[in-house]
């Protein structure tokens, strides 16, 4: 008989909770729920399903229903799982969980711990998983074995793009028979898990540590911010919910933080999501209700914010861009030319034709399919969803192009300019209740005045935008580039119009989108970015003559065809 992951729990489960140390505590019922609508944008999953020894459909178990069940996770609907950690895996399981999420741009790494195991795991193999949503740039099959072990305990680690930026993710499950064992490799996980902090890497573990809070193997993970003897460097997503702290050692009043959290497997908490905590904040954590026909595990889901992030105010030369998904990003402005790391500011935005952002103010303006256009206030966590939007004006169809110079009459409100599939362009002017400040404009009937024609011929333009005062004159100004690569400027003229064009660059056509996020380099003049080929980004920075210096590189992975605004 093959070696199992498992001691056998439903004969011995007792004994194998006595090994892992784990203190009894009487734990109400399920109290908080994390839901995807309301969570912080990093999402993750850990989940133990418990693969060859809950694989027996005699006993109740559904394959079928094991792999939707995490599957779904990815959905947008459900939860839109960016990294997926699975223990106690069949391959085959593995094989057909990631087919199914590579349409949604997932990858991910198997790590073995038995091979050939068992019949119920289809004679393939048996261990760990990691899936991760963005490209995987490493991987490492990390052995923690010690001595001792009776099954190699291997974790799967890849380093990978996580909304944008670089981290390190591991599926995690510690030995489950000796503490000793299980704590020798906690530690060799954690000195490793703290090199790549140290390198300013981020890290996420997730799995079944087969240990309570508050033993020793979890000392080191858990920050010292938290007390208790922790020596580590991590968060746990579920250490916030004061519903199941522990009185006796963490006075819900007093305490914000416990090594507690919600049980996952019977009255036990075993499974854990730990995050870096110089990197992390903002950390949630939920406990699903167990699902008998999947695992003797409970599904483990957490949420949280990079710790870098969540000011309401876009800083300036800020830039924001929506990928392929419809997911929201925002680069604050560093001063240096160069962006910030992505900020996750908004998911489902792929509904929107175009969408801009109104300077002065921390609201986008956006076009949907039907012509309806929305204001978005951001919320306080400086994120873009439909609990802060109202409607700005409806009939907005014929335009193909929409364009934010800021207040472009000089009345103090903000304004919008579109152009027509004829090439005109349109003045829509701001009215009094224009919801570039909080949307009291929805009362209104509309956020903007009717549109006045202030121009023809505009259809020349492949790229149109408005980058400010380019001019320095305090009036906002627009551009538009032509199809042979030249870049043209008109001066706003401070009363709902432009004077004659001038052209300020040319040879500019290797960009396929070019946008004016303000002042990026902090030299007091409006810049241009730019995408060329390969997903570069490009400054051109404003010269001393009114035009612009030579494009220099400032940042790569903006894939074409994603809005950049």
């Amino acid at each position: 008989m093959p070696l199992r992951s498992k001691s056998p729990w439903g004969a011995v489960c007792s004994a194998a909770l006595a090994l892992a140390g784990v203190a009894a505590m009487v734990l109400p019922a399920r109290a908080d729920t994390v839901t995807a609508s309301t969570a912080p944008p990093l999402r993750f999953v850990s989940y133990n399903i418990c693969g060859q020894e809950c694989s027996d459909p005699r006993k109740g178990y559904d394959e079928k229903k094991r792999i939707d069940s995490v599957v779904a996770q990815a959905s947008v609907s459900t939860w839109n799982a960016d990294q997926i950690f699975l223990q106690e895996v069949c391959r085959p399981q593995y094989d057909a969980i990631l087919a199914r999420l590579r349409p949604l741009g997932f990858d991910g790494m198997y790590s073995a711990t038995l091979t050939g195991a068992d019949p119920s795991c289809g004679d393939g193999d048996y261990g760990n998983a990691v899936l991760v949503r963005g490209p995987i740039t490493e991987e490492l099959d990390l052995d923690l074995i010690v001595g001792g072990e009776v099954e190699p305990v291997k974790v799967p680690c890849v380093k990978n793009y996580v909304q944008n930026r670089l981290n390190w993710a591991c599926s995690v499950h510690l030995y489950w028979r000796d503490p000793s064992i299980r704590l020798a490799e906690a530690r060799a996980l954690a000195a490793r898990a703290g090199t790549w902090q140290d390198q300013g890497i981020p890290v996420v573990l997730g799995g079944d540590f087969n240990a309570g809070p508050r033993t020793a193997p979890l000392s080191e993970f858990y920050d010292p911010g938290i007390n208790d003897g922790a020596r580590g460097t991590f968060i746990e997503a579920d250490e916030t919910d004061t519903d199941f702290f522990d009185p006796a050692v963490c006075p819900v009043g007093t305490a914000t933080r416990c090594r507690s959290g919600e049980p996952t497997h019977g009255d036990r908490k075993l499974d854990y999501l730990l995050l870096s905590s110089r990197h992390f904040k903002s950390a949630q954590g939920d406990a699903l209700p167990q699902d008998p026909a999947v695992s003797d595990h409970q599904m483990v889901r957490g949420a949280a914010s990079w710790a870098d992030c969540g000011t309401v105010a876009p800083t300036a030369g800020a830039l924001f861009r929506r990928d392929a998904s419809g997911a929201l990003f925002r680069y604050d402005g560093r001063g240096a030319g160069t962006p910030a790391a992505a900020c996750k500011v908004g998911t489902g935005w792929n509904g929107m034709r175009k969408v801009v952002r109104i300077p002065g103010t921390t609201t986008l303006a956006a076009l949907d399919g039907n012509g309806t256009l929305w204001h978005y206030p951001a919320d306080a966590s400086g994120a873009y969803t439909g609990a802060t939007r109202v409607q700005a004006a409806t009939g907005w169809s014929p335009y193909d192009v929409v364009v934010a110079p800021g207040d472009f009459t000089q009345d103090g409100r903000p304004d919008l300019i579109t152009r027509d599939a004829n090439g005109d362009l349109w003045l829509h002017a701001g009215n009094s209740g224009n919801a570039g400040n909080t949307g009291n404009a929805a009362h209104e009937g509309s956020a903007y005045a009717s549109p006045v024609r202030i121009g023809n011929n505009w259809g020349i333009y492949d790229l149109l935008f408005s980058p400010g005062d380019f001019s320095g004159d305090g009036r906002p100004d627009l551009m538009g580039r032509d199809s042979a690569g030249d870049l043209y400027l008109y001066k706003g003229n401070g009363s709902g119009g432009y004077a004659p064009r001038q052209k300020i660059a040319s040879g500019l056509t290797g960009y396929d989108a070019m946008t004016s996020p303000g002042d990026v380099n902090a030299d007091g003049r409006s810049d241009l970015l730019a995408r060329g080929a390969s997903g570069g980004l490009f400054l051109l920075k404003a010269d001393d003559a009114g035009g612009l210096a030579a494009a220099v590189r400032t940042g790569s992975g903006y894939p074409a065809g994603e809005l950049l605004f």
